[in-house]
Order: structure tokens, then sequence, then C-alpha cells
């Protein structure tokens, strides 16, 4: 028995680790592709819209079809969540400190790579260390439980020694079990299919609560990745100096995802506070982004985004568990990136459409902004349903 829960333990560990190292793949990914959006423009002469829009149609689908960047991170979450009834907060802010980690080390690397081999030569090398990940895979195991074995067997059809077949029915009646055996034909395996993509999930107004800040945030979070850079540039800084902005972020936001999944384990802050309390900051940040023009308020800036967005991810991952519990996290957080995916390759050409415009991403990163301050509406949304019940229960 000591064996079987320690491996149980070592499993959750190693699902730590395997979304630890996905999430640090797919900073780099993307933050690298965000670096190389200037002299991809240049590349291929094309405009800041069309190729910004490109990076976001990458990244959306593969959000929908990735192995890798989809796939890995929503299983490894799910396991986390199943395999941590306690300590939630800490195992869930080390696994996604792989984001930050990620993105302290993608701006220098990546702007290293681009100076030193070029864009092509620079691509091949971050390919070349996503093929890591399936090391992370092979340390995984799934757990052999009495339901799988029972499942695994055939099972006898049961028959009622009572039951007397009947003759002569009436053409009424066979045409009747005609009907209704054309309709079982068609509902048992639409009910089947249903039950097994877990479309079932979004029909509970409780997934809204939770998918609405994780759909916003991702939103915003993957544009500021793709087009910071670019917004620093067009300010008049360095390559230099928009890379080290974005390592200040990723300070932060390592920081913001240890501390908060500290503190809210330790039920030191409530949860829905401590979200609010992030989306007001993360949005902020986005909001006075216009008037943001020196090295340190651009740092600054930067640091209080991406520790506000790193712990609005930690915390709507435990709010998520909280409205749905364990076993439906799986099938949440899929539909949750196949909605952020649909979201990003609509929108994600507007950024670069605006600088392409005005010359100028400041009011691109206001909008985002608040778009990142929509989020709150799925907190008020289960305010004002909880007002109701206990209204109509006092």
């Amino acid at each position: 028995m000591g064996r079987v829960q320690a491996g149980h333990s070592h499993q959750g560990w190693y699902a730590v680790l395997c979304f630890f190292v996905s999430f640090v793949l797919w900073s780099w990914v993307l933050k690298a592709l965000g670096v190389m959006l200037p002299t991809l423009q240049e590349q291929f002469v094309a405009q800041t819209w069309l190729v910004g829009w490109m990076i976001a149609i990458i990244n959306a689908v593969s959000c929908v079809t990735g192995p890798a960047l989809s796939v890995v991170p929503i299983l490894t979450r799910a396991l986390i969540g199943r395999s941590f009834p306690t300590n939630y907060g800490i195992a869930a802010g080390i696994g996604g400190s792989g984001a930050p980690i990620g993105l302290i080390t993608a701006g220098p690397f990546a702007q290293l790579l681009l100076d030193t081999y070029g864009w092509r030569g620079a691509l091949l090398i971050l390919g070349g260390f996503a093929l890591h990940l399936g090391v992370c895979g092979a340390i995984l195991r799934s757990s052999s439980t009495d339901e799988t074995e029972t499942n695994s067997s055939y099972q006898p059809l049961s028959t009622d020694a009572n039951e007397e077949p009947r003759v002569g029915s009436s053409s009424a009646e066979e045409k009747g079990n005609l009907k209704q055996s054309s309709y079982n034909t068609f509902k048992d395996p639409l009910k089947s299919m249903v039950k097994h993509i877990g479309i079932s999930v979004c029909f509970q107004v409780s997934f809204w609560f939770t998918a609405v800040i994780l759909i916003l945030g991702r939103f915003v979070d993957d544009h500021w990745l793709i087009y910071y850079v670019s917004q620093a540039e067009a300010k008049g800084f360095s390559p230099y100096e928009a890379v080290t902005f974005t390592t200040a972020g990723g300070v932060g936001n390592v920081v913001s995802r240890i501390v908060f999944g500290f503190i809210v384990d330790r039920n030191l802050l409530n949860l829905r506070p401590a979200l609010v309390l992030m989306i007001v900051l993360s949005s902020s940040a986005l909001l006075i982004a216009p008037w943001l023009n020196t090295y340190w308020l651009m740092m600054a800036g930067s640091f209080v985004f991406c520790a506000g967005n790193g712990a609005i991810a930690l915390l709507n991952d435990l709010y998520t568990r909280e409205l749905l519990g364990t076993d439906l996290l799986v099938c949440a957080f899929a539909w949750m990136e196949t909605l952020t995916a649909i979201l990003g390759f609509s929108l994600g050409f507007y950024p670069g459409w605006m600088y392409d415009q005005s010359g100028s991403f400041d009011w691109a990163f206001f909008i985002l902004g608040c778009i990142s301050a929509l989020s709150l509406v799925g907190l008020l949304m289960e305010w004002v349903l909880s007002r109701c019940k206990y209204q109509q229960t006092a």
C-alpha cells in the first residue's frame, strides 16, 4: 500500500515537471516569434498586422491540434489537480512557473540566436529544443484501477428467464419498434460522442465563470508576448533593451505564481478577492501603456503586468477546480483552450493593424487592457447568481 501511495506522489511531481517544461517551451516558441516579428516583416516585405496575425494563427492552431503545446499542458494540469488534494496551489505555481522562466530566457536567447544565425537558424535551434518534451511523457504512467481492469474484460448480457417471446404482434407495433430502433441507432452514438469529447461541461453555468477569465487572460497574454518587443522598439528602445523589459516581466511572473500559490494554500487570502485584485492590477498596467515612455517606467510596467497575469493564471486553475471538481478538469481546460484559439485566430491581427494605421502600439495595448478588465465579468456573474440563490433560500 505504501508503494502505491509513493507512486501516486511521484506521478504528481512528474506531472509538475512535465507541466513546467511544456510551459517553458511554449514561452520560448511564442516569445521568440515575437522577437523575430520585425525581422520577419522585413524578410517577407509584409505589413505588421499580417506577420503578427500569422504568429497568432500559429499559436491558435497549436492550441487546437498541437500535441505538444496543447495536449501536454491540459493533461498535466488535470493530473496535478487530481494528484494534489492539498497544496495544489504550490504545485500548480511551481509547474506554471515554466512560463515566466521561459519568458526570462526566451527574449535574450532568441535575440542572440537571431543575431548569430539569422531567423532560419534560430527557428531550427528552437525546434531542436522542443523535441526534449518527449522525455517528460516517458516518465508518466497511467495508474491501474479496479474499474479499468473490469472494463477490459467482456461483460455478459443479462437475460430474463421469465421473458417469453411475443408472437403475432400487430403491424403497428412492428412499425413503432422499427422507429424506436432507428432513433436509438442515432441517439446512442451521439450521446457517446458528446460524453467522450466532454462538450457537456460547456452547458454548465459555472464553466463560463472561469472560462471568461482564462480565455480573455490568455488572449491578452499571447498578444503581449507577440507585440511587446515591437512596441518597445517603436518607442525608440533598442532590441536588447526591449528583451530586458520582458526579462523583468518574467521575474514578476514567477514570483507572483509561487507567492500566491503559498498564500492561497495557507488561506491567508481568499481566492476571489485575490483574483479581482490581480485582474485590476494587470489591466491597469496595460491601460497606462501609452504614457510609459522611459526605461524604468517600461521596466515597471512589464513587471506589474506579468506579475498580475501570472497570478491570474494560477488562481484561475484553483478557481476552476473549486467550481467544476477534478473529474471535469480535462474537458474544461480543453474547451477553454479551443475557445481561446478561436478568439486568437479571429482577432490576432488587430494590434499590428492599429500600428500600421497609426504608427504606434499605444492604443492597441490600451484596448488589450480593456479586454483584460472584462475578465471581471465572470466573477460578477457568479456573485450575482449566488446572491439570487441566497435570497431565494432566505
